[in-house]
């Protein structure tokens, strides 16, 4: 039963549609749809893969001449092509706006019910801590809704908060496909599957192995991360920090003198600890006392990892770098020919690369940091390259937050 007619039932009311005041919102634009990307407080709400939604279908709608507006709290995450009204519209304002648009996408929020009321056409994301059934648009006609949940057997976990959400297992080309065929657009067919997406995916990640000086404006981001464990290069290390703040990772002291001369230049330093490394205990003590926030990290097992532990004791905590395989990740078991596009970018004499791994095995990838969206045509998630072959390797693993796996249809 419908929460809607448990409660009229309990207080013998009369189920009606609702009268809605509306408020009017200056738009730029005439033919839209819209995305509700509000959560009303409930993090089990909250879809993380919107823009890969966004980018799927905002080719096919511009074809048309339809626009995206985005709908929600001032503190959502913007979402690239669209029309920003996040934390600008009151309910009323929202109304009005959702009454005028083609289609209106969001998960299990307020305004889904203002669409239903409305009739319009709507695609609704449930996560798996309710039934669909109970909170589903009320007065919407059944053909002009979509509902999206999660493909599991479990039952609803009633959790507010679940951990993991459950909601971000829904595939962003599913819900690209259902928002296209309700604005009358059935020319979208994926050329893939969603298998895994990283938790770390949207989070851009710009490192430099320092073969030549970098412009970390030009990259569209505030500092660069340098990777002193590819290319220890102390010389160019310098020059780097000259020009730029950055975040160093390394596997071995470099000259304190560049620490007493750059520290504030110097974001974050990751510090792998390898062997036996009397010299790398001083070099933390140093870096310590400059202040530098550090993260100390190993890949050591067993005995190893406590004799590591106890060497560096005194600098801090010790965090393991799990040892991960293909077969640590359910979703890619029996699955063939798998292939995989990144967030996570490394510039190495003027080349790109999409991992550490695709580094050491000189596989870069031809790309543009300008144009995400151009690559849309091709059926495949827009980043900023193509889809590339995963390779079958620990760092590779190792990195794997990063990453978006699928298989070609």
């Amino acid at each position: 039963m419908h929460v809607l007619e448990s409660y009229a039932l309990q207080n013998d009311l009369k189920i009606d549609r609702p009268f809605i005041h509306e408020k009017f919102f200056p738009l730029a634009v005439d033919k839209f749809i819209t995305i509700d990307t509000s959560n009303l407080k409930t993090p089990a709400l909250t879809y993380k893969h919107w823009q890969l939604v966004v980018d799927l279908i905002y080719v096919k709608l511009e074809e048309q001449g339809i626009k995206i507006i985005q709908l929600g709290n001032k503190d959502d995450t913007p979402i690239q092509h669209c029309y920003m009204a996040i934390g600008q519209c009151n309910f009323n304002q929202k109304c009005y706006v959702i009454n005028k648009s083609l289609v209106h996408i969001c998960p299990n929020n307020e305004s889904m019910h203002i669409a239903s009321a409305f009739n319009k056409k709507c695609v609704a994301l449930f996560p798996n801590n309710c039934f669909p059934s109970q909170f589903a648009p009320y007065w919407s006609e059944k053909e002009r809704v979509k509902i999206v949940s999660p493909e599991t057997k479990q039952k609803p976990s009633f959790d507010p908060n679940e951990t993991p959400k459950s909601i971000n297992d829904i595939k962003p080309e599913k819900i690209a496909g259902k928002i296209l065929n309700l604005a009358g657009i059935f020319t979208f067919v994926p050329s893939f599957e969603t298998l895994r997406i990283g938790d770390s995916f949207y989070n851009k990640r710009m490192e430099s192995t320092l073969a030549h000086l970098l412009d970390p404006q030009k990259l569209s981001v505030s500092s660069l991360i340098v990777r002193m464990d590819l290319n220890f290069n102390e010389k160019a290390l310098k020059a780097q920090l000259e020009a730029s703040p950055c975040s160093v990772i390394t596997n071995q002291p470099f000259n304190m003198e560049i620490l007493d001369q750059y520290s504030k230049k110097i974001v974050e330093l990751v510090y792998y600890i390898e062997d036996d490394d009397v010299a790398g205990v001083n070099f933390i003590e140093k870096v310590a006392e400059k202040s530098i926030n550090c993260l100390l990290r190993s890949r050591a097992v067993g005995d190893e990892l406590s004799d590591h532990k106890l060497a560096f004791f005194d600098q801090g905590l010790v965090h393991q770098v799990p040892r991960k395989t293909r077969e640590d990740f359910e979703e890619l078991k029996g699955k063939k020919k798998i292939y995989y596009k990144s967030n996570h970018f490394i510039v190495h004499n003027n080349s790109f690369y999409i991992s550490s791994a695709s580094l050491l095995a000189d596989e870069f990838i031809n790309m543009s940091m300008e144009d995400p969206a151009k690559r849309q045509n091709s059926g495949f998630p827009s980043m900023d390259h193509e889809p590339q072959p995963i390779i079958d390797d620990p760092l590779f693993w190792e990195e794997e937050e990063h990453f978006h796996f699928f298989v070609r249809k």
